[in-house]
C-alpha cells in the first residue's frame, strides 16, 4: 500500500508512525507499506522522516519511508492519501484565533469568523491537490484532516466529482468515550447517538433521564445548556451556544496556536538531536483514534462503527444536501456505509440547519469566484456573527491581514 501524507513535514507526523507500529488488531493485519511524506522543505522533511523511521520500528510487514517535495509525482499510484496540510502555517492560525476579539467574538480555527478566514486560505490552495489526485491516482481513498474539514471536503466533492474523500476527526471518539464512561454504556451504542457536522456535533440521548447525568461533562459550558437543548453539545459547540464565556476565557491569554508554535519548535529541536527512547509528542490523538483504524477498516472491515464526514443527501432534512455531516458508518472492505442518524431535538436541529447553510455558502464562495458578495453572504450566515456591521468589519480585517498572511 502506498500511503501519501500531504503536509508530511508537520511535527506531529512521527505520531502516525507510532499508530502504524501499534496497528489495531495486530501487525499481521497491516499490509506492507510505502509511506511518502510530502512537503515544501526537504530539510524539514528529512528531519521528520528520520524520527518517523525510528518510531515505525522494524516489526511486522515491511514499511519504508521516503520524502518528496514533488506532490504530483508522490501521488503516482497512491492507494491512500492523508491530507493534513495547514495553509499559512501556525502564524495564520494565530490570526484566526485572535482577530475576532476585536469584534467581541471568540477565535477558533474551524468555528466562527476564524474558521471562515481559514477557509479563505485553504479551499483555493487545495485545488491543485485535487487536480493531481484525479490525474495521478483517481481511485485513491483521501482521508482529510485539513480544517475547516467540512468546508474543505464539500468544496472538493463539488469541484472534482468522483474524488473519493472522507473527513475524519478524533473529537467524536473522545466525546463518545467520555459519555460512555459517565453513563456506563457501551461505546459503540453511545457513538450511534452522535450526530452533527465537523466540530458542531451533539449526543442525542435515548431517554431524557440521561440529561442530568451529562450536565457538566463538557468544560467551559453552562450545565443548564444540556437540558435546554435536550441533548449534549460536543465541546466545540460551546463557541456557538456560549460565545461570551469563551471570549472571556481567551482574552489576556496565549492562543492555542501560540502554544503550538512553542511545542512545534521544541519537537523539531528534539528530532534534530536524533532519535531516542523518549517519544516526544504533541498529542496528535487522531492518528491512533481515527486514521489508522479507518485504513484498517477499509482493508478488513470493522466490528465498531466510526463517525466520518459524508455528504448529507437528505439524511438531515434541516440541512442542505451538499453539506458534509458527521454520522456513524459501518466499515466493510472497500466500503464505508453511512448508518441512519438519530432524530434531533428542535434546538440542535436549528443550529445544524444554520451551520449547514453557512458551510454550503462558504464552500461555494471559495470553490468559485470568491466574490465579495459571496463572501459577505457566507459571513452573514455564520452562527456566531451578529449582523451586517460586524460581518463587514470581520471581512475587512481578514482582507487587511491576508496579504501579509
Amino acid at each position: 500500500m502506498r500511503l501519501v501524507v500531504l503536509g508530511g513535514s508537520g511535527s506531529s507526523t512521527p505520531e502516525l508512525a507510532d499508530a502504524l507500529a501499534a496497528w489495531p488488531g495486530g501487525l499481521d493485519r497491516r499490509p506492507p507499506l510505502e509511506v511518502v511524506l510530502v512537503g515544501r522543505s526537504r530539510e524539514k522533511l528529512e528531519l521528520v522522516a528520520r524520527e518517523f523511521r525510528f518510531r515505525a520500528g522494524t516489526d511486522g510487514p515491511p514499511l519504508s519511508t521516503i520524502v518528496s517535495t514533488d506532490r504530483a509525482g508522490a501521488l503516482d499510484g497512491a492507494d491512500v492519501i492523508l491530507n493534513q496540510v495547514r495553509v499559512g502555517g501556525l502564524d495564520a492560525r494565530v490570526f484566526d484565533e485572535t482577530f475576532p476579539w476585536e469584534f467581541d467574538l471568540p477565535g477558533e480555527e474551524t468555528m466562527g469568523p476564524g474558521g471562515f478566514a481559514n477557509a479563505i486560505r485553504t479551499v483555493p490552495a487545495q485545488a491543485g491537490t485535487w487536480d493531481d489526485v484525479m490525474t495521478r491516482c483517481p481511485d485513491a481513498l483521501v482521508i482529510n484532516l485539513t480544517n475547516p474539514a467540512g468546508i474543505v471536503q464539500q468544496a472538493a466533492e463539488a469541484g472534482w466529482p468522483g474524488l473519493h474523500i472522507v473527513s475524519a476527526c478524533d473529537a467524536p471518539v473522545t466525546f463518545a468515550r467520555a459519555i460512555s464512561e459517565r453513563l456506563g454504556r457501551p461505546y459503540g451504542q453511545v457513538l450511534r447517538r452522535c450526530i452533527g457536522m465537523n466540530h458542531c456535533g451533539w449526543y442525542v440521548p435515548e431517554d431524557p433521564s440521561e440529561l442530568p447525568l451529562l450536565a457538566g461533562l463538557v468544560a467551559g459550558m453552562d450545565p443548564g445548556i444540556v437540558e435546554a437543548h435536550e441533548a449534549l453539545p460536543a465541546p466545540y459547540v460551546r463557541y456557538y451556544v456560549d460565545p461570551d464565556r469563551q471570549l472571556e476565557a481567551q482574552r489576556g491569554r496565549e492562543s492555542r496556536a501560540q502554544q503550538l508554535k512553542a511545542i512545534d519548535a521544541a519537537l523539531l529541536g528534539a528530532y534534530a538531536a536524533g532519535p531516542s527512547a523518549e517519544r516526544h509528542k504533541r498529542g496528535a490523538a487522531w492518528y491512533a483514534l481515527v486514521v489508522v483504524p479507518l485504513i484498517d477498516g477499509w482493508l478488513h472491515g470493522s466490528d465498531e462503527p466510526m463517525v466520518l464526514g459524508v455528504r448529507n443527501d437528505g439524511r438531515l432534512p434541516e440541512a442542505p444536501d451538499s453539506t458534509m455531516i458527521e454520522i456513524c458508518h459501518r466499515l466493510t472492505p472497500g466500503r464505508l456505509e453511512p448508518l441512519q442518524p438519530p432524530e434531533r431535538p428542535a434546538l440542535p436541529a436549528l443550529m445544524l440547519a444554520q451551520h449547514g447553510v453557512y458551510e454550503q455558502l462558504t464552500a461555494a464562495a471559495f470553490a468559485g469566484s470568491g466574490s465579495a458578495e459571496a463572501q459577505l453572504r457566507a459571513m452573514l450566515a455564520n452562527p456566531m456573527v451578529r449582523g451586517w456591521k460586524q460581518a463587514t468589519g470581520l471581512l475587512a480585517a481578514i482582507e487587511e491581514w491576508s496579504p501579509r498572511g
